[in-house]
């Protein structure tokens, strides 16, 4: 049977220019492999700001359908930039809710009892049927600082992002974007130690496609 083959496939979610307080590159990029019940996933996703590289990570998962539009993902994650590198475990589910939310919410646990949650949510909000206002929100906070990374206990992070697409094709478009990173506690005054602000505004812009 078809749907029981294995498949794959991979988003290029966002690979951009920033200008901000510091100009530079991100990319997010996924891929998956498997079938309808069980998948690996790959994750990847960080910037280049600069003359820095920050927040980026890789994520390898395993997924297992749990309900229909829902699935479990366990695995492991490597962040490696921004100072030290950290290797976690990782936890959580991702699907999409009632109206069309799509919901990430996962745990990690790291050596030296090192603890971490985030929370990712995004929505494509059609205009026309090729002009798309995706907004997106990200929270991440930690169980304990970690100064050599810069990263504060409790709510370390948020992040607020907004891109206008148009589709030429369903999987190639286009983009235009702000994004709003807010740094909490001593996160922030972390930032402030090297020089940039709590509140960081960048324009962005970019291509979204698939294959």
């Amino acid at each position: 049977m078809q749907d029981a083959a294995n498949q794959h496939r991979i988003f290029i979610e966002n690979l951009e220019g920033v200008n901000g307080n510091r100009n530079g590159g991100a990319w997010d990029v996924q891929g998956w492999y498997g079938g309808d019940f069980d998948k690996l996933w790959l994750k990847s996703e960080g910037d280049r700001l600069g003359d820095r590289t920050a927040g980026s990570k890789i994520e390898a998962l395993w997924s297992n359908a749990l309900l229909p539009f829902w699935d479990t993902q366990v695995g492991i994650r490597d962040d490696f930039s921004g100072g030290p590198s950290r290797q976690w475990l990782a936890f959580g589910v991702q699907g999409i809710s009632p109206y069309w939310f799509d919901f990430e919410v996962t745990g990690y646990v790291s050596e030296a009892g090192r603890t971490a949650a985030r929370l990712k949510t995004e929505y494509d909000l059609y205009l026309t049927q090729r002009w798309i206002i995706k907004p997106q929100v990200e929270l991440n906070a930690y169980g304990k600082a970690d100064p050599q990374r810069n990263i504060g206990s409790g709510l370390s992070d948020a992040q607020f992002e907004l891109r206008l697409r148009y589709e030429f094709t369903r999987a190639f478009a286009p983009y235009v974007g702000y994004v709003l990173e807010h740094r909490f506690g001593a996160s922030a005054t972390y930032a402030r130690r090297e020089g940039d602000s709590a509140t960081d505004h960048r324009l962005v812009a970019g291509l979204m496609f698939f294959f």
